[in-house]
C-alpha cells in the first residue's frame, strides 16, 4: 500500500524547494518516489510538502537514512514542524 507524508512547516518556499532539490540530488539510496510542495494561498509561509513512498516500510527505510536524519533535524531545528503519515487507500489519477 503506497504511503504518504505530509510534511507541515512554515518558511520560504523556495528555500524548501532549493532544500528538497539538493537532498533529493545527492541522497543516492532515498525511497521517495514523488514529491510535491505546496503553499496555503492564504498563507505563503505555511508549507506543504507531500511525500509519496511504495509503502511505510521503505518510508521507514528512507529514514533511517543518514541523510534524512540530518536534513530533518536541520529542518527541526529552523522552524515547528507537524508529520502526519497517511496510508493511501483509493488514488484517481487523470
Amino acid at each position: 500500500m503506497k504511503f504518504i507524508q505530509v510534511i507541515e512547516q512554515t518558511g520560504d518556499i523556495q528555500e524548501v524547494v532549493a532544500h528538497t532539490k539538493n537532498y533529493l540530488e545527492t541522497v543516492n539510496d532515498t525511497k521517495v518516489r514523488k514529491v510535491q510542495l505546496c503553499t496555503d494561498r492564504d498563507d505563503p509561509t505555511k508549507i506543504l510538502n507531500i511525500v509519496t513512498f511504495d509503502s511505510a516500510e521503505s518510508a521507514g527505510q528512507n529514514d533511517d537514512l543518514e541523510e534524512t536524519q540530518e536534513s530533518a533535524a536541520k529542518e527541526q531545528a529552523e522552524t515547528d514542524i507537524t508529520y502526519r503519515n497517511l496510508d493511501l487507500h483509493y488514488e484517481y489519477n487523470r
